[in-house]
C-alpha cells in the first residue's frame, strides 16, 4: 500500500472470495468518496504481509477461510497488531461465532450485506468505528494496577516498550529495552531520580506504548534493584507523612471534651460475627473463547478477554523464569476475592465475597 494522506483511513478487507473483495472495494470506495484507502487480501498470510508494509486503521475479516480462519487471525492480530481495530464480516452468522469473535477482540460482528441499503449500513458502521483513532497500547489506572507491577511484567517478559505516566500535576516516561529499564524522565529530571518520582505517584494514568529510542540512556542498574529502591523510598515518604504533625492542628486549642475520658468502644455485630463466603459470579469458557457456563456474570466478554490477556502474559513469564506452568491467579480485595484458573482447554472464574452469618 502506498503512503496515504493524513486524512485518509486505511481499511483492509480479508476474504477468500475474490469476487466479494472486488465488489467491496468498488462500493466502499464510492461510499467513502475517496476518504478510505482500501486494501484487500485473499488470505491471512496476504493480510499480514500488507500489515508489515503499512499500518492500517481497520481490518475487516471473514470467519470461514482456508488454512487460517477469522478467529485464529483475530488472535494473531491481538498479539502482533493490538492497535488495529477489528471487525468480523461473515455470511455465516451464528451465536457461537459471535461469542468467539467478540471474545477474541473484535469490535463488531456483522453479516455480509445483500442489498444496497445493507452496504450503506455497513459503511456507516465501519466509518463511525474508525472516525477516532484509538490511543496506542492499553491504558490503566494507577489506583487499580500499580506501575511497579506493569514494569515487573514487562521486564520479566523481556519486552521493549515505553511507559507514559501522568496525573494532574506531572507526566513522564520510562523506557524499557529487552527487559531492562534504560531511561526515565519527568520535567527537568532524568535517570533514577525521575524514575523514583514517577513510581511514587499515588494516582493517575499510564499508557504502554511501542518502544522508541530514548533521548539518553540514564539508567544502567538492574530493574529488580530499581523497583525495590523505589518501593523503599515510597514507604519512607508515606511513613514520614503519617508521623508529621499537622501545623494547623498544633496551633488550634484543644476543645474541653478532649480532656474527658472517652467511653469504651461498643462491639458491633459485624466485628464479632462469623463470616461466610458467598459466590457472586462464575464463568467457564473454552480455549477458543466460547462461554460454556456462566452464572450471574454481568459481562462475560470482559472476563474472556482477561483470560486471553492473562494467558499470553503468563506464557511469556514462564519462558523467562524457571517457575513452571502458570495456571492460577487470585485477586484479593477487602471483602472480595476472585480466583482465575487457566487450563489447556478452558478458563474458570469464581468471584466471591464474605458476609456475616445471620442467626
Amino acid at each position: 500500500m502506498p503512503a496515504a494522506a493524513p486524512n485518509l483511513r486505511r481499511v483492509l478487507f480479508v476474504d477468500d472470495d475474490a469476487r466479494f473483495l472486488e465488489i467491496t472495494r468498488e462500493l466502499m470506495s464510492a461510499l467513502s468518496r475517496g476518504q478510505w484507502e482500501i486494501a484487500t487480501a485473499l488470505s491471512a498470510s496476504q493480510a499480514f504481509a500488507i500489515l508489515q508494509q503499512q499500518p492500517v486503521d481497520l481490518a475487516v475479516i471473514d470467519v470461514q477461510m482456508g488454512v487460517m480462519d477469522g478467529i485464529q487471525m483475530l488472535s494473531l492480530l491481538n498479539r502482533g497488531y493490538p492497535n488495529v481495530q477489528k471487525v468480523v464480516l461473515t455470511g455465516f452468522a451464528n451465536e457461537k461465532y459471535r461469542t468467539a469473535c467478540l471474545a477474541k477482540g473484535a469490535e463488531l460482528f456483522l453479516e455480509k450485506p445483500t442489498s444496497q441499503d445493507g452496504w450503506q449500513i455497513l459503511f456507516t458502521a465501519l466509518n463511525e468505528l474508525i472516525r477516532f483513532k484509538p490511543e496506542e497500547g492499553f491504558r490503566g489506572v494507577l489506583r487499580r494496577v500499580g506501575i511497579a507491577d506493569v514494569l515487573q511484567m514487562e521486564c520479566l517478559a523481556r519486552s521493549s516498550s515505553v511507559l507514559e505516566i501522568s496525573n494532574a500535576r506531572m507526566s513522564g516516561l520510562i523506557f524499557v529495552e529487552q527487559g531492562q529499564i534504560i531511561h526515565a524522565q519527568v520535567g527537568d529530571l532524568s535517570g533514577e531520580e525521575a524514575f523514583n518520582q514517577l513510581l511514587g505517584l499515588s494516582g493517575g494514568q499510564f499508557n504502554l506504548k511501542p518502544f522508541s529510542e530514548p533521548p539518553a540512556r540514564s539508567i544502567s542498574g538492574s530493574w529488580e534493584f530499581l523497583l525495590m529502591e523505589a518501593a523503599r523510598k515510597r514507604d519512607e515518604a508515606a511513613e514520614a507523612a503519617a508521623t508529621r504533625p499537622d501545623a494547623a492542628a498544633l496551633a488550634a486549642p484543644l476543645p474541653p471534651e478532649a480532656f474527658e475520658a472517652a467511653p469504651p468502644p461498643v462491639p458491633t455485630a459485624t466485628a464479632t460475627a462469623e463470616l461466610r463466603p458467598v459466590i457472586d459470579e462464575m464463568l467457564v469458557c473454552s480455549a477458543e473463547g466460547e462461554v460454556l457456563h456462566q452464572w450471574q456474570c454481568r459481562n462475560s466478554a470482559i472476563w474472556v478477554n482477561f483470560f486471553e490477556f492473562l494467558s499470553q502474559r503468563a506464557q511469556r513469564v514462564a519462558q523467562a523464569l524457571p517457575l513452571g506452568e502458570f495456571d492460577r491467579l487470585e485477586i484479593q480485595a477487602a471483602e472480595t476475592r476472585a480466583v482465575v484458573i487457566i487450563g489447556l482447554d478452558r478458563g474458570v472464574l469464581v468471584k466471591s465475597r464474605r458476609e456475616p452469618v445471620t442467626t
